[in-house]
Protein backbone atom coordinates (compact mmCIF):
# COMPACT_ATOMS: atom_id res chain seq x y z
CA UNK A 1 0.00 0.00 0.00
CA UNK A 2 1.64 3.07 -1.23
CA UNK A 3 0.60 7.01 0.20
CA UNK A 4 1.08 10.35 -1.78
CA UNK A 5 2.06 13.77 0.46
CA UNK A 6 -2.19 14.44 -0.16
CA UNK A 7 -3.19 11.18 1.45
CA UNK A 8 -0.72 11.56 4.92
CA UNK A 9 -3.38 13.40 6.82
CA UNK A 10 -6.17 10.89 6.09
CA UNK A 11 -4.37 8.08 7.44
CA UNK A 12 -1.93 8.82 10.23
CA UNK A 13 -2.14 11.97 13.10
CA UNK A 14 0.02 14.82 11.93
CA UNK A 15 1.24 17.48 14.57
CA UNK A 16 2.67 21.01 13.56
CA UNK A 17 1.69 23.50 11.43
CA UNK A 18 2.46 21.74 7.65
CA UNK A 19 1.63 22.17 4.08
CA UNK A 20 2.05 20.11 0.91
CA UNK A 21 4.47 21.11 -1.94
CA UNK A 22 6.06 19.32 -5.10
CA UNK A 23 4.84 16.41 -4.19
CA UNK A 24 5.77 16.48 -0.76
CA UNK A 25 3.91 16.85 2.82
CA UNK A 26 6.69 19.66 4.81
CA UNK A 27 6.63 18.70 8.53
CA UNK A 28 9.20 21.68 9.26
CA UNK A 29 8.70 23.32 12.29
CA UNK A 30 10.54 21.58 15.49
CA UNK A 31 8.15 18.78 16.81
CA UNK A 32 6.20 18.54 13.96
CA UNK A 33 5.50 14.55 13.83
CA UNK A 34 4.11 12.01 12.07
CA UNK A 35 2.68 8.73 13.39
CA UNK A 36 0.60 5.94 12.50
CA UNK A 37 0.40 1.92 12.55
CA UNK A 38 -0.20 -0.51 9.55
CA UNK A 39 -0.34 -4.24 8.96
CA UNK A 40 2.89 -5.80 7.72
CA UNK A 41 6.74 -6.35 7.99
CA UNK A 42 7.84 -3.46 5.97
CA UNK A 43 7.83 0.48 6.31
CA UNK A 44 9.09 2.74 3.78
CA UNK A 45 9.51 6.44 3.92
CA UNK A 46 10.61 8.51 1.16
CA UNK A 47 11.96 11.97 2.78
CA UNK A 48 13.28 15.05 1.32
CA UNK A 49 15.66 17.82 3.62
CA UNK A 50 17.63 20.69 2.78
CA UNK A 51 19.50 23.43 4.65
CA UNK A 52 19.55 27.27 5.09
CA UNK A 53 23.76 27.04 5.43
CA UNK A 54 25.69 23.89 5.28
CA UNK A 55 26.06 21.72 8.63
CA UNK A 56 22.88 22.80 9.62
CA UNK A 57 21.18 19.32 8.47
CA UNK A 58 17.73 18.23 9.92
CA UNK A 59 17.56 15.57 12.33
CA UNK A 60 14.66 13.49 13.12
CA UNK A 61 13.62 10.73 15.95
CA UNK A 62 11.83 7.54 14.68
CA UNK A 63 9.99 5.50 17.15
CA UNK A 64 9.03 1.86 15.83
CA UNK A 65 7.55 -0.71 17.85
CA UNK A 66 8.79 1.38 21.00
CA UNK A 67 12.42 1.44 19.97
CA UNK A 68 13.69 4.90 19.10
CA UNK A 69 16.86 6.20 17.15
CA UNK A 70 18.08 9.45 15.77
CA UNK A 71 18.74 10.31 12.43
CA UNK A 72 21.22 13.12 10.20
CA UNK A 73 18.85 13.60 7.41
CA UNK A 74 21.27 14.52 4.70
CA UNK A 75 20.41 17.04 1.51
CA UNK A 76 18.16 15.91 -0.71
CA UNK A 77 16.46 12.69 -1.16
CA UNK A 78 16.49 9.82 1.47
CA UNK A 79 14.62 5.89 1.96
CA UNK A 80 14.04 5.26 5.38
CA UNK A 81 13.39 1.41 5.81
CA UNK A 82 11.95 0.27 8.72
CA UNK A 83 11.44 -3.75 9.17
CA UNK A 84 9.65 -6.39 11.77
CA UNK A 85 7.99 -9.57 12.20
CA UNK A 86 4.22 -10.14 10.33
CA UNK A 87 1.95 -8.70 12.27
CA UNK A 88 0.74 -4.96 13.38
CA UNK A 89 3.25 -2.10 14.17
CA UNK A 90 3.47 1.24 15.22
CA UNK A 91 5.57 4.24 14.24
CA UNK A 92 6.20 8.42 14.61
CA UNK A 93 8.72 10.53 13.12
CA UNK A 94 9.14 13.85 14.89
CA UNK A 95 11.58 16.16 13.61
CA UNK A 96 14.13 17.24 16.19
CA UNK A 97 15.72 20.27 14.51
CA UNK A 98 13.54 24.26 13.54
CA UNK A 99 12.58 25.61 10.24
CA UNK A 100 14.63 28.16 10.12
CA UNK A 101 18.12 26.42 9.26
CA UNK A 102 16.54 23.27 7.35
CA UNK A 103 13.43 21.37 6.32
CA UNK A 104 11.50 17.85 6.58
CA UNK A 105 9.23 16.60 3.50
CA UNK A 106 7.61 13.17 2.89
CA UNK A 107 7.00 12.28 -0.45
CA UNK A 108 5.61 9.23 0.22
CA UNK A 109 5.00 6.36 2.69
CA UNK A 110 4.88 2.36 2.09
CA UNK A 111 3.62 -0.75 3.68
CA UNK A 112 4.02 -4.57 1.94
CA UNK A 113 0.85 -4.28 3.67
CA UNK A 114 -1.97 -2.34 4.89
CA UNK A 115 -2.46 0.64 6.76
CA UNK A 116 -4.73 1.31 9.58
CA UNK A 117 -7.35 3.43 10.29
CA UNK A 118 -6.19 6.80 11.83
CA UNK A 119 -7.19 6.41 15.26
CA UNK A 120 -9.67 9.47 15.94
CA UNK A 121 -8.73 10.31 19.59
CA UNK A 122 -8.76 14.11 20.61
CA UNK A 123 -6.43 15.24 22.97
CA UNK A 124 -7.88 16.67 26.08
CA UNK A 125 -5.08 20.07 26.27
CA UNK A 126 -3.71 21.90 22.78
CA UNK A 127 -0.79 23.89 23.53
CA UNK A 128 0.60 25.52 21.35
CA UNK A 129 4.61 26.78 21.88
CA UNK A 130 5.77 30.37 20.79
CA UNK A 131 9.19 31.03 21.13
CA UNK A 132 13.40 30.82 20.50
CA UNK A 133 16.04 28.57 20.64
CA UNK A 134 14.93 27.88 23.75
CA UNK A 135 11.39 26.33 23.18
CA UNK A 136 13.47 24.51 20.42
CA UNK A 137 15.70 22.54 22.29
CA UNK A 138 19.06 24.41 20.98
CA UNK A 139 22.35 23.23 22.91
CA UNK A 140 20.40 20.33 25.13
CA UNK A 141 23.19 17.81 24.12
CA UNK A 142 26.15 19.87 24.20
CA UNK A 143 28.80 19.74 26.28
CA UNK A 144 29.04 22.27 29.05
CA UNK A 145 30.07 25.88 28.14
CA UNK A 146 30.04 28.16 25.26
CA UNK A 147 30.44 26.58 21.67
CA UNK A 148 29.02 27.49 18.26
CA UNK A 149 25.44 26.04 16.92
CA UNK A 150 25.10 22.94 15.56
CA UNK A 151 22.33 20.72 14.66
CA UNK A 152 23.55 17.70 15.72
CA UNK A 153 23.32 18.83 19.40
CA UNK A 154 19.75 19.97 19.29
CA UNK A 155 16.84 17.66 20.49
CA UNK A 156 13.19 19.16 20.30
CA UNK A 157 12.17 16.00 22.66
CA UNK A 158 14.81 16.63 25.15
CA UNK A 159 13.21 20.43 25.80
CA UNK A 160 10.22 21.27 28.06
CA UNK A 161 7.77 22.16 25.31
CA UNK A 162 8.03 18.36 23.91
CA UNK A 163 8.81 17.25 28.11
CA UNK A 164 5.37 18.99 28.91
CA UNK A 165 3.22 17.88 26.27
CA UNK A 166 3.75 14.29 26.83
CA UNK A 167 3.42 14.22 30.69
CA UNK A 168 -0.23 16.04 29.96
CA UNK A 169 -0.66 14.04 26.85
CA UNK A 170 -1.75 16.92 25.24
CA UNK A 171 -1.70 18.01 21.00
CA UNK A 172 0.70 20.65 20.41
CA UNK A 173 2.13 22.75 17.71
CA UNK A 174 5.60 24.89 17.84
CA UNK A 175 5.94 27.95 16.40
CA UNK A 176 10.09 28.83 17.02
CA UNK A 177 12.76 29.44 15.72
CA UNK A 178 16.34 30.55 17.35
CA UNK A 179 17.79 34.12 17.33
CA UNK A 180 14.30 35.75 16.81
CA UNK A 181 13.12 38.13 18.91
CA UNK A 182 10.30 39.84 19.50
CA UNK A 183 11.01 42.66 18.09
CA UNK A 184 15.18 43.19 17.38
CA UNK A 185 18.28 40.66 17.69
CA UNK A 186 21.98 40.55 17.13
CA UNK A 187 21.32 36.93 15.60
CA UNK A 188 18.52 37.41 12.96
CA UNK A 189 16.96 39.58 10.86
CA UNK A 190 13.33 38.43 11.48
CA UNK A 191 10.87 38.63 14.49
CA UNK A 192 8.29 36.07 15.50
CA UNK A 193 5.16 38.11 15.79
CA UNK A 194 5.96 39.57 12.08
CA UNK A 195 6.18 36.45 10.81
CA UNK A 196 3.89 34.17 13.23
CA UNK A 197 0.53 34.37 10.73
CA UNK A 198 2.53 32.48 8.09
CA UNK A 199 2.06 28.47 7.86
CA UNK A 200 5.87 28.24 7.79
CA UNK A 201 8.07 31.50 9.06
CA UNK A 202 10.19 31.92 6.45
CA UNK A 203 9.86 28.30 4.15
CA UNK A 204 5.77 29.10 3.40
CA UNK A 205 4.56 32.77 3.82
CA UNK A 206 0.86 31.60 2.65
CA UNK A 207 -1.59 32.95 5.32
CA UNK A 208 -1.93 30.19 8.41
CA UNK A 209 -5.49 29.03 8.89
CA UNK A 210 -5.59 29.60 12.35
CA UNK A 211 -8.79 27.15 12.96
CA UNK A 212 -6.33 24.46 12.45
CA UNK A 213 -5.41 23.77 15.77
CA UNK A 214 -7.01 26.05 18.24
CA UNK A 215 -4.78 26.20 21.69
CA UNK A 216 -6.09 25.68 25.24
CA UNK A 217 -2.54 27.23 26.45
CA UNK A 218 -0.49 29.28 24.37
CA UNK A 219 3.12 29.30 25.79
CA UNK A 220 5.41 32.10 25.09
CA UNK A 221 9.13 31.94 25.60
CA UNK A 222 9.96 35.14 23.90
CA UNK A 223 12.38 38.07 24.88
CA UNK A 224 15.85 36.81 25.09
CA UNK A 225 17.12 37.92 22.48
CA UNK A 226 15.93 41.77 22.27
CA UNK A 227 17.57 41.52 25.74
CA UNK A 228 20.57 40.02 24.12
CA UNK A 229 20.93 43.17 21.82
CA UNK A 230 19.43 45.91 24.31
CA UNK A 231 22.39 44.81 26.55
CA UNK A 232 25.08 46.46 23.68
CA UNK A 233 23.40 49.30 23.53
CA UNK A 234 24.22 53.14 25.07
CA UNK A 235 21.98 53.79 28.13
CA UNK A 236 19.55 56.83 26.16
CA UNK A 237 19.48 54.64 23.11
CA UNK A 238 18.60 51.32 25.23
CA UNK A 239 15.29 53.01 26.55
CA UNK A 240 14.22 54.00 23.66
CA UNK A 241 14.53 50.48 22.15
CA UNK A 242 13.83 48.81 25.42
CA UNK A 243 9.99 50.74 24.99
CA UNK A 244 9.28 49.54 21.77
CA UNK A 245 9.85 45.87 22.61
CA UNK A 246 7.45 46.62 24.86
CA UNK A 247 5.06 47.94 22.60
CA UNK A 248 5.47 44.95 20.23
CA UNK A 249 5.34 42.74 22.93
CA UNK A 250 1.69 44.42 23.87
CA UNK A 251 0.74 43.93 20.46
CA UNK A 252 1.38 40.24 19.42
CA UNK A 253 -0.03 39.68 23.11
CA UNK A 254 -3.17 40.94 21.90
CA UNK A 255 -3.10 39.80 19.10
CA UNK A 256 -2.86 35.80 20.41
CA UNK A 257 -6.31 36.86 22.55
CA UNK A 258 -8.04 38.16 19.76
CA UNK A 259 -7.15 34.71 17.86
CA UNK A 260 -7.88 32.37 20.46
CA UNK A 261 -10.70 33.96 22.76
CA UNK A 262 -10.92 30.96 25.43
CA UNK A 263 -6.76 30.13 25.95
CA UNK A 264 -4.77 30.70 28.81
CA UNK A 265 -1.34 32.66 27.94
CA UNK A 266 1.54 31.75 29.84
CA UNK A 267 4.60 34.18 29.88
CA UNK A 268 7.45 31.90 30.58
CA UNK A 269 10.83 33.56 31.45
CA UNK A 270 13.79 33.19 33.46
CA UNK A 271 16.08 30.82 31.46
CA UNK A 272 18.69 33.21 31.29
CA UNK A 273 20.31 36.45 33.56
CA UNK A 274 17.99 38.99 32.02
CA UNK A 275 16.35 40.30 35.17
CA UNK A 276 15.04 42.77 32.84
CA UNK A 277 13.32 40.88 30.84
CA UNK A 278 11.20 39.62 33.68
CA UNK A 279 10.45 43.58 34.64
CA UNK A 280 9.36 43.85 31.43
CA UNK A 281 7.24 40.52 31.33
CA UNK A 282 5.82 41.73 34.44
CA UNK A 283 5.15 45.45 32.68
CA UNK A 284 3.06 44.35 29.55
CA UNK A 285 0.86 41.98 32.01
CA UNK A 286 0.16 45.02 34.09
CA UNK A 287 -1.12 46.99 31.28
CA UNK A 288 -2.81 44.74 29.66
CA UNK A 289 -5.21 43.41 32.38
CA UNK A 290 -6.03 40.28 31.28
CA UNK A 291 -7.16 37.32 33.41
CA UNK A 292 -6.25 34.75 30.82
CA UNK A 293 -2.78 35.81 31.32
CA UNK A 294 -0.65 34.71 33.46
CA UNK A 295 3.53 34.97 34.37
CA UNK A 296 5.99 32.14 35.14
CA UNK A 297 9.51 32.11 36.04
CA UNK A 298 11.89 29.38 36.06
CA UNK A 299 15.98 29.08 37.31
CA UNK A 300 18.39 30.52 34.60
CA UNK A 301 20.60 28.03 33.59
CA UNK A 302 23.67 29.55 34.78
CA UNK A 303 22.31 29.27 38.51
CA UNK A 304 21.89 25.77 37.84
CA UNK A 305 25.67 25.29 36.58
CA UNK A 306 23.70 24.13 33.16
CA UNK A 307 25.13 26.36 30.39
CA UNK A 308 25.24 23.95 27.31
CA UNK A 309 26.35 25.87 23.90
CA UNK A 310 25.09 28.81 26.02
CA UNK A 311 21.80 27.89 26.48
CA UNK A 312 19.59 25.72 28.53
CA UNK A 313 20.43 22.05 29.40
CA UNK A 314 18.47 19.20 29.59
CA UNK A 315 18.48 19.96 33.62
CA UNK A 316 16.81 23.79 33.20
CA UNK A 317 14.61 22.28 30.71
CA UNK A 318 13.08 19.32 33.05
CA UNK A 319 13.09 22.10 36.18
CA UNK A 320 11.13 24.59 33.64
CA UNK A 321 8.87 21.33 33.03
CA UNK A 322 7.81 20.54 35.80
CA UNK A 323 7.16 24.61 37.02
CA UNK A 324 5.03 24.41 33.74
CA UNK A 325 3.04 21.61 34.46
CA UNK A 326 1.53 23.08 37.69
CA UNK A 327 1.25 26.40 36.08
CA UNK A 328 -0.99 24.67 33.67
CA UNK A 329 -2.83 22.45 36.10
CA UNK A 330 -3.35 25.40 38.67
CA UNK A 331 -1.55 24.04 40.95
Amino acid sequence: MLLSALDLDRYFKVQGRRYVSDGRLFLNASGASLQGSFQGTSLTLSVWSDVSERGRNAYVRINFDGHTRRLRLPVGEKTIRLQGEAGEHSFKVIKLTESANNSFGISTVETDGDFLPRQETRAALKIEFVGDSITTGFGVLAPLGYSEYKTKEQDFTKAFPYLTAKALSADYQVVAAGGWPIYKSKYADYAIPDFYDNVDLLRNRAPYDFSAFVPDVVVVTLGTNDFSYLADLTEEKRAAERAEVKERFLAFLRRLLALYKKARIILFYGFFEYPDLGVLTREVAEELQEPRISLLETPNAASLSDVRAGHPGRKTHRIATKRLIKAILGK
